[in-house]
């Protein structure tokens, strides 16, 4: 089965964040990878600490939806273009911001995806712990 291609896995993150499916977001990050989000810690690093900080942001916001506008692909890398869209029930706060994300496949997997927006008028949806050490990661 051939590897999936930068272009897959940005369109997969997509689609999972978009379902709120952690575990399914899990897997298509390598045992090292770099998250960047800015709705989340500034990075988070491997396997466990990304999948307890999606989960974390999953339990405060809900009905999230990404849609992508553009996706380009060269080489090993992608760079999308794109919207999100998400309610965060704790503080009754909706918010719709562009994106722009710069993702880097190595083996199949993300090694590294960054996401880039202006999270500044919105509080954090990961206020408290979510490292892998300060959460139970199942």
């Amino acid at each position: 089965m051939p590897s999936a291609t930068p272009d897959q896995l940005v369109r997969q993150f997509c689609a999972g964040f978009s379902a709120r499916n952690a575990t399914a977001l899990k897997a298509l990050f390598g045992p090292h990878a770099l998250f960047e989000f800015p709705f989340l810690q500034p990075r988070l690093v491997g396997q466990s600490e990304i999948w307890a900080g999606l989960e974390r942001a999953f339990e405060i916001a809900d009905g999230i939806a990404i849609e992508l506008q553009v996706v380009k692909e060269n080489g090993g890398h992608a760079i999308a273009e794109g919207r999100m869209e998400a309610h965060v029930a704790r503080d009754d706060l909706s918010i719709a911001v562009p994106f722009a994300l710069v993702a880097e496949a190595r083996d199949g997997k993300l090694g590294r995806l960054s996401i880039y927006c202006d999270a500044h008028p919105y509080r954090l949806w990961s206020d408290g712990p979510v490292m892998a050490f300060d959460t139970e990661v199942r």
